[in-house]
């Protein structure tokens, strides 16, 4: 079923009109017809409508929505613009609850505040229409472009830093205790500079390891995501298997 992403809060029975940018994708870019059925995601909610004349729609109905088993946050520092978009668009799909982009030392990348704002809007657009194209039911959150001081803030029941140290265990080590929520910090193309992991490490951030295959910063980004997906499964597939 197509989907779009409306203004909330929204009600039963109810006219609401979409943005430009959501109308012109409906509309003309998937030529929807009148009295077609669409799902509309709004404040976390996800409702029924029906197509009228652009680019509005009328809600007659709601879905169910199951609750999230795990909130990942991924703080990846900036690399080359086009990577980074690629990477936005796979981690959105992947499941990715918020995205922290953040300035290394080794960050080829380097944005004044202009540049930072106008980036934050293109990026903005990418998760949305990867959101739309995939059909979740919530927007992936985008925070500011930050300082690796800020990450902190971020913090969830499982931190972890991918960086590679003698004796450090895989990040599937850490991910079998399930935890609720995760947080894991990825460097930029050159990785880490030391100073920077070992003052991640000594805020409570764990050095965990990715494989001596995953080399780039993007497909670092989406293993991680890979294995919190994987491992969110993990559960409750012994517990369906326990029960037969």
């Amino acid at each position: 079923m197509k989907q779009v992403f409306a203004p909330g809060p929204c009600a039963l029975d109810s006219r609401i009109m979409l943005d430009p940018d959501q109308a012109h994708h409906l509309f003309d870019v998937l030529r929807t017809t009148p009295r077609e059925t669409v799902r509309v995601v709004a404040n976390g909610e996800v409702w029924l409508g029906h197509v009228q004349e652009k680019p509005f729609l009328w809600l007659f109905g709601k879905e169910q929505t199951e609750a999230r088993r795990q909130e990942i946050t991924l703080c990846t520092a900036l690399i080359k613009s086009d990577k980074f978009e690629w990477m936005l668009q796979k981690a959105a799909e992947l499941g990715v609850t918020r995205i922290v982009p953040f300035v290394s030392r080794h960050s080829i990348i380097q944005l004044d505040d202009k540049r930072a704002l106008r980036k934050m809007e293109r990026w903005n657009q990418i998760l949305t229409g990867a959101c739309r194209q995939c059909n979740r039911t919530d927007l992936v959150e985008l925070a500011p472009v930050s300082r690796l001081q800020d990450l902190v803030q971020y913090k969830s029941d499982l931190n972890l830093v991918a960086y590679e140290k003698e004796q450090s265990h895989h990040l599937a080590h850490y991910l079998q205790a399930d935890p609720a929520s995760v947080t894991c910090c990825i460097g930029p193309e050159g990785g880490f500079e030391v100073s920077e992991a070992l003052w991640l490490e000594e805020n409570g951030f764990a050095p965990c390891t990715l494989g001596n295959r995953i080399l780039r910063a993007e497909t670092a980004a989406l293993y991680v995501l890979s294995c919190c997906e994987y491992q969110s499964h993990v559960p409750a597939a012994k517990a369906g298997q326990e029960e037969a």
